[in-house]
């Protein structure tokens, strides 16, 4: 071969050495020669850029300076294997592979296998690719279809029919199955009930050990309160300054507090524990508020179910006092001159017949069973007639001590102790002769209920319930209290826990029937023997703020 021949030849394998090495630098992927020893023979620039080495630092290096440590102790094993029997291996094998780059940050990897021969020598090409964006992606396409499984879930929990408490604790298990949500596995749900400005704890998950959740939050008072006052979520990343409820054998811990809202008001609030230090991410925020925002159609359609039932009690109510009315209407014209009459006769025998002659005791037995006909009669008429009231403006602490002077000798007789509490309350717009029956009514139950002795507790005091302001007349005793089973009988008429002849059961509806003529209400709270408290709730109008009472 000559000189110009060989030439040729140079040439030839310049320009093919110069078109392969700009086919190897133009390649996607970073792409490695490695031999048998695990040396790295040749790279591209595009491993420069994945593992961060400068040009010259890899040439003859070891392939496991670009793998984690923890990988190492099996890749020599591997890599003899793959030159036992060199094949080809294409990306998206199922591995978990990680690089190593030169300032030590692990990523994820996918790499391909292929090997080449030369000089007598079989090579492994390795072909690189970071897939830490593949990987985020996947993440977040799964994040995002678990969450859209848990808000589908929360709306399923909403159809069936099961207590609002259930309710939010299926829901609290859902949100807290969200995998890399950096939860604690713990929370709570609080709802808003009757008082309007007061968080009350439903559904407590996993509290710590030693610690009891605060069962009743204030708006605006330490995190769970201040995202109720502000319709915000809070977010703490430890037990900063504004966490004011702290336990004595408290965790290090933060808090994602995300208010439950409708139509701007607060419903509730999800309260979940994080790892002290966790920072606030977005992603996170975003889907409990989307649970949240769920979670409040859910309390919503619970409320309107419950207002219905309401409703239809309501309905049922006036037209069982209708057909009472009716009823009450036709006793009346049948019994009320019959009764007179009668009633009139056995006065005028009683005066006329001398003392101790049987016949004087018989008229005075028919007075007195008369008397008994003529309350009941009076009682009736009461519970059935309509709603028009003599309204005046009415100090309760004055009604209710003008009618404790009226039993303070029974009391006395009975040794029952009387305790007043009396605050500085609005006057209110009522029919005082009919408050006067109403207290009197609950005042004759609670001395009947402790015969042999007790202690009696008249209090009037200023109440918020569900956004409504309201002077309460409260009625409290020491007595035996009414069993659980009959307490939502007491108010049904004809009902007594009193033997015959004392009761009627009629008091109870008759209070009822009053305050609802007033726009309150009667609430009855009572314990096997623990005693009974009834409450008169007389609402406060506008323009009675300024008189006190």
């Amino acid at each position: 071969m000559g000189f110009e021949e060989i030439d040729v030849c140079r040439r030839d394998y310049l320009e093919a050495r110069d078109r392969y090495e700009k086919l190897l630098e133009s390649a996607p992927d970073a792409l490695l020669y490695v031999d048998r020893e695990g040396r790295i023979v040749l790279h591209n620039a595009q491993v420069e850029r994945v593992f961060g080495y400068g040009r010259d630092e890899l040439a003859g290096r070891q392939i496991e300076v670009l793998i984690p440590e923890r990988f190492r102790g099996g890749h020599l094993a591997h890599l003899r294997e793959y030159f036992g029997n060199p094949h080809a291996r294409s990306m998206g094998s199922g591995l978990a592979i990680y690089g190593l780059k030169k300032d030590g940050t692990e990523f994820p990897a996918d790499i391909s296998l292929s090997p080449v021969e030369s000089g007598g020598n079989i090579l492994a090409i390795a072909a690189v690719r970071d897939i830490t964006e593949i990987r985020k992606t996947e993440k977040q396409i799964e994040r995002n279809y678990l969450i859209q499984s848990v808000i589908s879930s929360i709306l399923k929990i909403a159809l069936e029919p099961v207590p609002i408490e259930e309710q939010m604790d299926r829901v609290l298990d859902l949100i807290l199955t969200i995998p890399d949500l950096a939860l604690e596995s713990k929370g709570y749900i609080y709802l808003v009930e009757d008082e309007p400005q007061v968080l009350v704890l439903k559904a407590p998950k996993n509290r710590p050990e030693g610690n009891q959740p605060c069962e009743r939050v204030a708006f605006g008072k330490c995190l769970c309160g201040l995202a109720a006052s502000t319709c915000m979520p809070v977010f703490a990343d430890c037990v900063d300054e504004r966490h004011e409820i702290v336990y004595r054998d408290d965790f290090p811990h933060g808090h994602y507090c995300v208010p439950i809202v409708s139509g701007g008001r607060a419903l509730g609030v999800v309260t979940l524990f994080l790892r002290e230090g966790h920072r606030r991410l977005g992603d996170e925020e975003i889907f409990l508020t989307a649970a949240a925002d769920t979670l409040a159609g859910v309390i919503e359609r619970s409320l309107a179910d419950r207002e219905r039932q309401h409703l239809r009690e309501q309905l049922s109510e006036a037209e069982k006092y209708s057909a009472l009315g009716r009823v009450t209407a036709s006793i009346a014209d049948g019994m009320r001159n019959p009764l007179t009459s009668v009633g009139g006769f056995a006065r005028r025998l009683q005066r006329k017949l001398p003392e101790g002659v049987p016949e004087r005791e018989y008229a005075e037995s028919i007075v007195a069973e008369v008397d008994r006909l003529e309350k009941i009669l009076k009682n009736v008429i009461t519970l059935s007639r309509g709603g028009n009231l003599l309204r005046t403006r009415v100090g309760l602490a004055d009604v209710a001590e003008a009618v404790v002077k009226a039993h303070e000798e029974r009391c006395r007789d009975q040794s029952i102790g009387v305790v007043r509490s009396y605050e500085e309350v609005p006057v209110v717009a009522a029919d005082r002769r009919l408050a006067e029956e109403a207290i009197g009514h609950l005042l004759a139950n609670a001395v009947e209920a402790m015969p042999h002795g007790g202690r009696l507790t008249v209090g009037v005091s200023a109440e918020t319930v569900r956004g409504l302001r309201y002077v309460a007349l409260k009625i409290a005793d020491t007595g035996e209290g009414i069993p659980e089973e009959r307490q939502k009988l007491v108010l049904e008429p004809f009902y007594t826990t009193k033997i015959a002849p004392k009761g009627t059961g009629l008091g109870l509806p008759i209070v009822k029937k009053i305050m609802e003529d007033h726009g309150g209400f009667l609430r009855i709270e009572s314990a096997r023997g623990e005693g009974t408290s009834a409450a008169l709730y007389f609402p406060v109008t506008a323009g009675e703020d300024a008189a006190q009472a």
